[in-house]
C-alpha cells in the first residue's frame, strides 16, 4: 500500500475546499477523542470594548474541556494602558467561570508586554524561542 501526500491549492478558510478538509480533519480527531472519554466541545466567544459608540478592544478565544483559551486580544492605540485590556480579560475570564472553566491560557509574543500578563496574574509556563526569529512566542496559564 503506498500513501501519497498532496498539498492542497486550497489554503484559505472560505474555500469550500478547505473547509471539508477541515472537518474531515476534525470528524477524525473528535472520533479517537470520543473513543478516549475526551468530548470537545469549544464555545467561542467574542468581546468587544467600545467608547464613545467607536471600538477600541476585542478579544477572540474560546471555551473548551474546562479551559479558556485566549485566542487574540488587541487594543487600539489610542486606548492602551487605559485598562482595555485587562476589562477584556476579566470579561471573558468571567464568562469561563460561568462556563464551568477552571483554566485560562494564552500565548503571545515577547515584544508583546512582557510583564502585562504576569501583571494581572497570569503565570507563564513555556516558550518557543526563535519565533520569530530572534524572538520568542510565551505561554501564560492562569487558574479561574
Amino acid at each position: 500500500m503506498t500513501t501519497e501526500i498532496v498539498l492542497s491549492s486550497h489554503t484559505e478558510e472560505a474555500d469550500p475546499a478547505f473547509a471539508a478538509a477541515r472537518e474531515r480533519v476534525l470528524d477524525w480527531l473528535d472520533e479517537h477523542g470520543r473513543a478516549a472519554g475526551v468530548v470537545f466541545a469549544a464555545r467561542p466567544l467574542a468581546l468587544t470594548a467600545s467608547r464613545d459608540g467607536r471600538p477600541v478592544g476585542g478579544l477572540i478565544g474560546s471555551t473548551n474541556l474546562g479551559w479558556l483559551h485566549v485566542s487574540l486580544l488587541a487594543v487600539a492605540p489610542e486606548a492602551r494602558r487605559q485598562g482595555v485590556g485587562s476589562k477584556l480579560l476579566e470579561a471573558a475570564e468571567d464568562l469561563a467561570r460561568e462556563r464551568g472553566c477552571h483554566g485560562a491560557w494564552l500565548d503571545t509574543y515577547n515584544h508583546q508586554g512582557p510583564d502585562y500578563y504576569p501583571r494581572l496574574g497570569w503565570e507563564q509556563f513555556g516558550e518557543l524561542p526563535d519565533y520569530p526569529m530572534g524572538g520568542y512566542r510565551r505561554f501564560y496559564r492562569k487558574t479561574l
